[in-house]
């Protein structure tokens, strides 16, 4: 399964946590993960774009990455990036028909600060929203 990151992919034991809870939900996986960069030339909070425009960039960043239409994918929410991470999953849904798989790296402490996560969190949006 392609897995996407804006900032970082996952080590060896955050993919095995990953691949685990995937199997759990039904998905099959091989052996590892293929990880897929998506570049972005500018931070869409400083923009004055729509939510609209802003997804239609995006999707031309991730058809660069190499996106895969009609399959089901993986994305590593970015840290500190919830708007974005909300953004690419819309724009996901538009060139895929399925919304990614949704992994949570990062969590915020009592104090505010962004950390890693022990264990990750996957989430099947596919099976939250309405299609």
């Amino acid at each position: 399964m392609l897995a996407f990151y804006l900032d970082e992919p996952l080590s060896e034991l955050e993919q095995n946590q990953v691949i685990h809870q995937l199997k759990v939900l039904g998905i099959t996986i091989e052996e590892s993960l293929d990880f897929k960069h998506i570049t972005f030339e500018f931070s869409p909070d400083d923009s004055d774009l729509t939510h609209a425009e802003i997804i239609k960039i995006f999707e031309k960043h991730l058809q660069a990455a190499a996106v895969t239409v009609a399959k089901p994918s993986l994305f590593i929410l970015p840290k500190g990036g919830f708007r974005w991470g909300m953004l690419l999953q819309m724009a996901f849904k538009n060139l895929t028909n399925y919304y990614p798989y949704v992994v949570q790296p990062w969590e915020t402490n009592a104090n505010k600060v962004i950390t890693r996560r022990e264990r990750l969190l996957v989430t099947d949006i596919n099976s939250a929203m309405n299609n």
